[in-house]
C-alpha cells in the first residue's frame, strides 16, 4: 500500500509520500522492508509545473504516468488531470489498474492546484490523501502544533550574521507539520504498508523563488564523538533528469530513485558522497545537490 498527502492553498502546494513497496503476499526470497529494493519514488515530477503521486499497483500506475508524460512532452498546455483520467479510463481493464489512484499537483501562474484521480473521475480539492486510510489516521494522530524556528540568520558580506524574525506562512507551517508526522510514522516501523528508510520521506513543494515544483533536500549528521561519522544526506536533482539520492555516510553507499525509471531503486557503492554524486551523474544522468560534510 502507500500513503501520500497533498495540499494546495494560495501560498503553497506540496506532496509528502512514504517510499515502501508492500505486497498482497509475502514470497520467499523477497527483500525485507529496510532494503532499498523495497522502496520506490512515489511522487514523479514530470515538469516544473506538474507532479503526480500514485498508490496501488506500481507497474500499472507508472504506465499511466508514462502516457501522461508523453502527452506533456508533446503539448505542455494540456490539462494533466483530464489527460491522466482519459488514459486511466481507456486502460483500466484489470483489478490492479482499478485499484490505482493518483494525486496531481500543479504550480502555475494561476495558482496551486491539487486533484485526486480514481476510476470514478477527477476530484479537485485543497487537501487530499491516497493510500491506506488507517495509516493516514495514524499520521494525523502524530501531528503536533508547528514548532519550527522563529528567527533566521542572514550572513553579511563581512562574514557576520544578522538575526531577524522568521515568519513562515500558514501553508509552510502545515507542510512542516505534515512532513514531521509522516517521518514519525515511518520511524515507528510498525506498519507493513507505509515506511521509509531512516525516515527519508519524499517531499515535493513549489520553490519559494522560482515557483517550480522541486524535491526537497535534508541532511542528518552524528551529534557526538561516540556516533563517529554517521548520518545521511538526501540529495535532489530538479532539472532535466529528475530524481533523488540518499547517501549513507557510515555505510559508504547510497540509493538512487529516478523519475520514469522502471527499476524502482538503484544501490550504488561510493567511498564518499562526492563519488556518489559522480556515479549518479555518469550512470543515471542525475545532477544531485544537497547538504554535505567535510570528507
Amino acid at each position: 500500500m502507500t500513503l501520500v498527502v497533498g495540499c494546495a492553498t494560495p501560498d503553497i502546494g506540496f506532496l509528502v509520500a512514504d517510499t515502501l513497496l508492500s505486497f498482497a503476499f509475502d514470497l520467499k526470497g523477497r527483500v525485507t522492508p529496510v532494503k532499498g529494493e523495497s522502496h520506490a519514488l512515489k511522487i514523479q515530477i514530470l515538469s516544473p509545473a506538474v507532479a503526480v503521486a500514485f498508490a496501488g499497483d506500481v507497474g500499472t500506475s507508472l504506465d499511466f504516468i508514462d502516457a501522461l508524460q508523453e502527452k506533456l512532452l508533446a503539448n505542455l498546455k494540456i490539462d494533466p488531470c483530464e489527460q491522466l483520467f482519459a488514459t486511466y479510463s481507456a486502460l483500466a481493464t484489470t483489478a490492479s489498474a482499478q485499484d490505482c489512484e493518483f494525486l496531481v499537483l500543479q504550480s502555475t501562474a494561476d495558482g496551486k492546484k491539487l486533484a485526486r484521480i480514481t476510476s470514478d473521475g477527477v476530484q479537485n480539492c485543497a487537501r487530499a490523501f491516497i493510500g491506506d486510510a488507517a495509516e493516514y489516521n495514524s499520521m494525523r494522530q502524530l501531528q503536533s502544533p508547528y514548532s519550527g524556528p522563529t528567527m533566521q540568520q542572514i550572513q553579511q558580506q563581512d562574514g557576520t550574521f544578522h538575526t531577524i524574525p522568521f515568519g513562515p506562512t500558514e501553508g509552510e507551517k502545515e507542510f512542516s507539520v505534515v512532513s514531521d508526522a509522516m517521518e514519525a510514522l515511518t520511524h515507528r516501523r510498525t506498519s507493513k504498508v507505509v515506511g521509509a528508510i531512516a525516515g527519508c520521506v519524499t517531499r515535493v513543494v513549489n520553490a519559494r523563488i522560482s515557483g517550480r515544483l522541486e524535491y526537497m533536500q535534508s541532511v542528518e549528521a552524528s551529534l557526538t564523538p561516540w556516533e563517529d561519522k554517521s548520518g545521511f544526506s538526501l540529495l535532489t536533482s530538479n532539472s532535466e533528469k529528475r530524481g533523488i539520492g540518499i547517501y549513507y555516510r557510515s555505510g559508504r553507499m547510497g540509493l538512487l530513485f529516478v523519475v520514469g525509471d522502471r527499476e524502482a531503486c538503484h544501490k550504488e557503492r561510493a567511498e564518499t558522497m562526492s563519488q556518489f554524486v559522480e556515479v549518479a551523474r555518469v550512470k543515471h544522468g542525475l545532477n544531485l545537490v544537497g547538504g554535505s560534510w567535510e570528507e
